[in-house]
C-alpha cells in the first residue's frame, strides 16, 4: 500500500530537527477556517499561520471538516482537522511537519507529494520510502527534502538563511517573470545582466549581447551568482557564456525559489561567490491548469502576452507533467518617456549628449594643440549636396545628431517554453525522475543610427572642401537613409536530467544523476554601414571587383546631403554591413551522493553527505563579419571545453539538543562542509565552510557562518579571441582624440578568490504570535576578480591614472615604429575600420581580460513578516531590506580603495520593499511599496533623487462550491502613481540610472487562471 504524506514548511527556517514536543511552535494562532473539505481547511490552515501546505491530494480526497475557529497551536489546530482520518503527525525540522497516511511494512513502493517540490541541492534529487532498521515506516519522499544550501536531507544548512519566494508570492505581488521576482529583491543588484542596463551602456561588461537577464547578488556580478534549476547548473548566456539566464525559465511550471545569500563553493563548487538562486519546479501536478495574461504601459506603446497550459497526471506510484508558456512583449521607445526623449538633456537640468555624428553631417578637424577631434563646419540643411560651394558651409557650427532618435529602452522579446517531467518508484527502495526542458527567446531592439567618420577625396564626385584640403572628414549619421541599427537574434536554452535514488537502509540513501544543458545564442547586429562598401562608394578606394556593387555603374555615395541626396541601390550597398555572432555553451555532469547518520549522539544524530561529481564544459562560438570587407569574412570558429573533477564532504554535528540542553544553551548545532575541484586550466582548488547554529531558548536562534569560495575563469574569457575596435576617449585637456581598442581572453587568468562571514538572528517570540524576524550582517572579500577595468571605465581610460597600465600612447604620424604597431594589431585582429586614418590614433587601450580587481562588500539584510487574524479578515505585512555599509573596490592591485556605494551605475546603500496584503473570503489584496535611496552621479557628483513606487494587485479566487471552482481573477499595477526615475544626466542620454531604477512606468495588467 502505498505512503502518503503532506508536509508543512515555514521557508526561511534556519533552525534544526527535534522531538515533537520541542518543534511544533507552541505558541497559538487566532484561526477561522471554515466548514468544508479538507484540503481547502489545510490550504487556509497554511494561509493563516504563514505555512505553506504540501500534501498528497488522495489523503485528504473527500474528507470534510467541520469550522474550526479559536486560538491554536498548529500542533493542536492539525490534530483537530484530521481527527478521524487516519494521517499522523510526525516532524522533520522544526518548520517542516508530515501528515503519515497508512502505511506499509515495506519501503519503496510510496508515493511522492503532489505538492511536495522539494529543494534540491546539486547531486541531491529526491529518493523514495524506506523502513529503517528499527522497523518503523519511512514515508516516501519525505526525508529526503534538501534545503538549498546543504547535502543533508531534511536539514535547512546550519549558519546560514535560505529566503524562499513561493509561487503565490510571485502571483500575490504581482511578478510577471522568475526575472523580475529576483531583481525586486533588496540584495539583487541590476547593473549587469540586465537588459535596460545593457540597451542603456550602463552594463560596461558588454557580454550580455542577447539581452538576457542575470542574477546578481551583492553585485558581485552575474557570473559571483550561482543559478541552478532543481538543483542542477544552467549552461551560460551571453557573448562568454558567464552567467544563467533567468528570463528563459517558463514562471507557469516554478514552484518555488530559494535564495541562499552567503557563499557556497564548498557546497556546489565554482560560481557560488554571491549566492545561490535554486529554482524549483513542479514535481507532481494532477489535473489541468490554463493562464492568460495581459498588460500595458499607460504611456507608449509597451504591451505583454502571456498564455500557458499545464497538465498533469497520476498514479500509485508515480506522476508525470508537462507544460507549454509563451510570452510576447512589444518594446518600450525612448520617445515614449519624457526623460528620454532627446539626448538634450538641459531642459531637465543636465547637459547635451547630442554628438557631432549628424545628417547633414559635420566638417571635422583636430585641434592642433590637443589633439581633440571637433566640427570645423556644418554641412548647411534644405540641400541636396549637389551643388554646394566651399563658402556654403557654416564655419564654426555644428549639426548635432541625435543617438537616441528611433532608440528602444526595453526591447520587443517573444518566448516558447516548454518542460516536462515524470518520476516513478521502482520498488525494492529504488526510484527514477526524468525532466526536460526547453526554451527559444527571441529579440529585436533597436538603437541610434550607424554613426561614422567618413574620409571624402576629390575621388568623389560631390566633394567640395570648406578647408582647402585634399581630403575632408566627415562626421555622419545613417539613421535617416538606413534606417534606425539593429540588434536581434535569439537564444535557446535545452536541459535534460535523469536520476536514480537508491534507499541504502538504516537512514542512508544514494543519490544519482546526470544532466545536459546547453544554451545557444545568436547575436545579429544590421542596419549599420559596410566601411568597405562605403569607402568604395565614396571613391576613397578603387573599385573591388569582388564586389557586386559598382560605384562608376550604380552610383557614388554623396555625402553632403540631407538625407535625400542618395538613391535606394547606393543605400542597399553602403547599408548592407552586418557582424552575426553565434555561441553554444554545453554543461554535462554526472553526480554520485550518500547522505545519512553516521551516529548517534547525545543531542541527536550526527548526520553527513559524501559525494563526487564529474562536468564536462564545451564553448563553441563563430563570428561573420561584413563590415570592414568588400566579402563576408568568416572567423575560424573557437572550440574550448575542459573536464572538471570533485570530490565533496558535509557534516551536521549536534552539540546540545533536548537531552542535555540547559539554560541559555537550548540547541547548539555544527556544520563543516568541504570540496576540492580539479581544472585542467589552473589546478586545484579547495574551499571550506563552516555554520553554527546556537538557541538560548524558544523562538531564537543565534547563527554564523565563515567560509571560502571561488569562480574559475570560464573557457571564453581564458581564450576567447583578441580584436580592435576603433573609438574616441576624453583626454586629460578634454579633447576627443581616437584610440584603438584591444579586447579579448587571457590563457594565464587564475580563479578568483572570496571569503565571506555571516552573522544573524532569526527571531519568533511566542509572545507575538505570527511575528518573525531575521536579520543577517555579511562580509564578502572578493579578490583576484578577473575583469576589464579598461573597458568598464572606457571613458577616463585617458585620464584615469589607475588605467594607466592598460594604455598605450602613440604618436603614428612622427614614429615609425608606432604605425607599424597599429598596423600590426590591426592586420592581425582586424574590426577598426577601413575609412579612418591611422596617422591620427592617439592610443591603444588594452581592455583584455586580467586577475586584478578586488572588492570588499559590508552590510546587513534584514526580513520582517507578521500575521495577524481578525474576524474573517487576515492580515500579513513582509518587510525586507538591504542595506550596504561599504563597497569597497579596488581597481588594480596598487589602486586606491574607494567605496562604490551611492554612485550612478553602483549598488545603492539602502534599497527595501514592504507589501501589506489583506484576505477575506474569496478575495486578497495586496500593496508593495519599494524604496531606492538617494545617491550621486558619479561623473559629476550632482545628487540623484530617491525613487519609491507603489505596487498593487486585487484578485479573486472562486469558492470550492461555486460553478466556477478553480477560476482566479487578478488584476496588477506596477508603479501605481507612474513615477519616473530620478533624472541621470547619463553620458547616453537616457537619463535614467538602469542599475538602480526602471523605465517601465505604469503597469497594469489581468490575469485569468482556470484550474480544472
Amino acid at each position: 500500500m502505498a505512503t502518503s504524506a503532506a508536509v508543512l514548511v515555514l521557508a526561511g527556517s534556519g533552525t534544526s530537527g527535534e522531538a515533537l514536543a520541542q518543534i511544533t511552535m507552541p505558541q497559538d494562532f487566532a484561526l477561522d477556517i471554515p466548514a468544508g473539505s479538507l484540503q481547502s481547511a489545510l490550504t487556509i490552515f497554511g494561509r493563516q499561520t504563514g505555512l505553506q501546505l504540501i500534501y498528497a491530494p488522495e489523503t485528504v480526497s473527500g474528507r470534510q471538516v467541520r469550522r474550526l475557529r479559536g486560538r491554536f497551536t498548529p500542533h493542536d489546530a492539525l490534530q483537530k482537522l484530521i481527527s478521524g482520518t487516519g494521517l499522523r503527525i510526525r516532524p522533520v525540522d522544526a518548520k517542516v511537519i508530515v501528515l503519515e497516511g497508512p502505511s506499509s511494512s515495506h519501503g519503496g513502493g510510496g508515493t511522492r507529494p503532489a505538492h511536495a517540490s522539494p529543494a534540491m541541492t546539486e547531486g541531491r534529487p529526491p529518493s523514495s520510502a524506506s523502513t529503517d532498521g528499527d522497523g518503523r515506516d519511512r514515508p516516501a519522499s519525505l526525508p529526503e527534502i534538501i534545503v538549498t544550501g546543504s547535502n543533508i536531507r531534511g536539514q535547512a544548512p546550519v549558519g546560514s538563511s535560505v529566503r524562499t519566494i513561493s509561487r503565490a508570492q510571485m502571483e500575490e505581488n504581482g511578478y510577471r517573470s522568475i526575472a523580475q521576482a529576483l531583481q525586486a529583491l533588496p540584495g539583487n543588484f541590476g547593473g549587469v545582466a540586465n537588459e535596460q542596463a545593457s540597451l542603456s551602456f550602463v552594463d560596461r561588461t558588454g557580454t550580455n549581447a542577447t539581452l538576457s537577464s542575470g542574477v546578481n547578488l551583492r553585485g558581485l556580478g552575474a557570473a559571483a551568482t550561482l543559478v541552478l534549476v532543481n538543483g542542477r547548473r544552467l549552461a551560460g548566456a551571453g557573448n562568454l557564456g558567464d552567467f544563467a539566464d533567468v528570463s528563459n525559465i517558463p514562471m507557469s511550471v516554478v514552484d518555488r525559489i530559494e535564495v541562499l545569500m552567503d557563499g557556497a563553493s564548498a557546497i556546489y563548487g565554482s560560481d557560488a561567490v554571491g549566492g545561490v538562486v535554486n529554482i524549483i519546479m513542479k514535481d507532481r501536478f494532477k489535473g489541468l491548469e490554463s493562464g492568460l495574461r495581459f498588460g500595458t504601459v499607460t504611456q507608449g506603446g509597451m504591451r505583454e502576452f502571456q498564455a500557458y497550459q499545464t497538465a498533469g497526471t497520476e498514479w500509485g506510484t508515480g506522476g508525470a507533467l508537462v507544460s507549454y508558456e509563451y510570452y510576447g512583449r512589444r518594446p518600450l521607445m525612448a520617445r515614449d518617456r519624457r526623460f528620454s526623449r532627446t539626448a538634450d538633456s538641459r531642459a531637465l537640468g543636465g547637459t547635451d549628449h547630442r554628438n557631432i555624428y549628424s545628417l547633414p553631417g559635420n566638417i571635422l578637424g583636430f585641434d592642433r594643440v590637443t589633439g581633440g577631434l571637433g566640427a570645423l563646419y556644418a554641412i548647411p540643411r534644405g540641400q541636396n549636396g549637389t551643388a554646394l560651394r566651399p563658402e556654403d558651409f557654416l564655419a564654426g557650427e555644428a549639426n548635432a545628431g541625435d543617438p537616441l532618435a528611433g532608440a528602444e529602452l526595453i526591447p520587443a522579446q517573444t518566448r516558447h517554453s516548454i518542460y516536462a517531467s515524470a518520476n516513478q518508484d521502482l520498488g525494492g527502495g529504488v526510484r527514477l525522475s526524468l525532466e526536460g526542458r526547453f526554451t527559444r527567446r527571441d529579440f529585436e531592439a533597436l538603437g541610434g543610427g550607424y554613426i561614422t567618420i567618413l574620409t571624402v577625396t576629390p575621388d568623389n564626385p560631390w566633394f567640395v572642401s570648406p578647408t582647402g584640403q585634399s581630403a575632408d572628414l566627415i562626421g555622419y549619421d545613417f539613421g535617416k537613409e538606413i534606417g534606425a541599427s539593429r540588434d536581434s537574434g535569439w537564444s535557446e536554452t535545452l536541459g535534460f536530467t535523469g536520476g536514480v535514488d537508491v534507499d541504502l537502509g538504516g537512514e542512508w540513501k544514494l543519490a544519482t544523476y546526470a544532466a545536459y544543458a546547453r544554451s545557444k545564442e545568436r547575436h545579429l547586429t544590421d542596419n549599420i554601414a559596410n566601411e568597405a562598401l562605403l569607402a568604395e562608394a565614396l571613391g576613397t578606394i578603387g573599385d573591388d571587383p569582388a564586389t557586386a556593387y559598382s560605384p562608376t555603374r550604380d552610383g557614388y555615395f554623396n555625402p553632403y546631403g540631407d538625407g535625400t541626396a542618395n538613391t535606394p541601390a547606393v543605400l542597399a550597398a553602403v547599408g548592407s554591413g552586418f557582424l552575426d555572432a553565434r555561441n553554444a555553451d554545453h554543461i554535462a555532469t554526472g553526480n554520485l551522493q550518500a547522505d545519512g547518520t553516521l551516529l548517534d549522539l547525545p543531542a541527536g544524530p550526527l548526520g553527513i553527505a559524501l559525494g563526487a561529481n564529474v562536468r564536462r564544459e564545451l564553448f563553441k562560438s563563430e563570428y561573420t563579419s561584413f563590415y570592414a570587407t568588400g566579402t563576408p569574412v568568416e572567423d575560424d570558429p573557437v572550440r574550448h571545453a575542459r573536464t572538471i573533477y570533485a570530490a565533496f564532504a558535509e557534516a551536521r554535528i549536534p552539540i546540545v539538543g533536548e537531552p542535555n540542553a540547559r539554560p541559555g544553551l537550548r540547541r547548539l548545532d555544527l556544520s563543516i562542509a568541504g570540496r576540492i575541484e580539479r581544472y585542467p586550466d589552473f589546478g586545484t582548488t579547495a574551499n571550506p565552510k563552516f555554520g553554527v547554529n546556537w538557541s538560548p531558548l524558544q523562538g531564537l536562534t543565534m547563527r554564523g557562518t565563515y567560509g571560502t569560495s571561488f569562480r574559475a575563469p570560464n573557457l571564453a574569457q581564458l581564450r576567447d579571441r583578441v580584436s580592435t575596435a576603433f573609438t574616441n576617449l576624453a583626454n586629460a585637456g578634454g579633447a576627443a582624440v581616437p584610440i584603438l581598442f584591444l579586447g579579448g581572453g587571457n590563457p594565464d587568468l587564475e580563479p578568483e578568490r572570496a571569503r565571506s562571514w555571516t552573522m544573524g538572528a532569526d527571531l519568533e517570540p511566542s509572545a507575538v504570535p505570527g511575528l518573525r524576524i531575521n536579520a543577517t550582517l555579511f562580509r564578502t572579500i572578493f579578490d583576484k576578480r578577473i575583469d576589464r577595468p579598461a573597458a568598464r571605465d572606457l571613458r577616463n581610460a585617458l585620464i584615469n591614472p589607475d588605467l594607466a597600465p592598460f594604455v598605450r600612447y602613440v604618436s603614428p604620424a612622427t614614429n615609425a615604429a608606432d604605425r607599424d604597431y597599429l598596423l600590426a594589431l590591426i592586420e592581425r585582429f582586424g574590426g577598426a575600420g577601413t575609412t579612418f586614418p591611422v596617422d591620427r590614433i592617439a592610443a591603444v587601450v588594452d581592455a583584455r581580460y586580467v586577475n586584478t580587481a578586488s572588492t570588499d562588500v559590508r552590510g546587513l539584510d534584514m526580513t520582517v513578516g507578521y500575521m495577524v487574524r481578525h474576524g474573517r479578515d487576515s492580515f500579513s505585512i513582509d518587510a525586507n531590506a538591504s542595506y550596504l555599509f561599504a563597497w569597497r573596490q579596488r581597481t588594480t592591485p596598487t589602486s586606491a580603495s574607494l567605496d562604490r556605494r551611492n554612485l550612478s551605475g553602483q549598488p545603492v546603500d539602502f534599497r527595501g520593499r514592504l507589501s501589506a496584503s489583506w484576505r477575506r473570503g474569496a478575495f486578497d489584496a495586496l500593496v508593495g511599496l519599494n524604496h531606492v535611496d538617494h545617491y550621486s552621479s558619479a561623473v559629476t557628483g550632482i545628487p540623484i533623487h530617491s525613487w519609491t513606487t507603489l505596487d498593487a494587485r486585487l484578485a479573486w479566487t472562486a469558492p470550492e462550491a461555486s460553478p466556477a471552482k478553480g477560476l482566479t481573477v487578478a488584476l496588477a499595477a506596477q508603479n501605481l502613481f507612474d513615477r519616473d526615475p530620478p533624472f541621470y544626466d547619463s553620458s547616453s542620454g537616457t537619463g535614467y540610472d538602469a542599475a538602480n531604477s526602471d523605465a517601465t512606468g505604469r503597469f497594469v495588467s489581468l490575469q485569468i487562471t482556470e484550474r480544472w
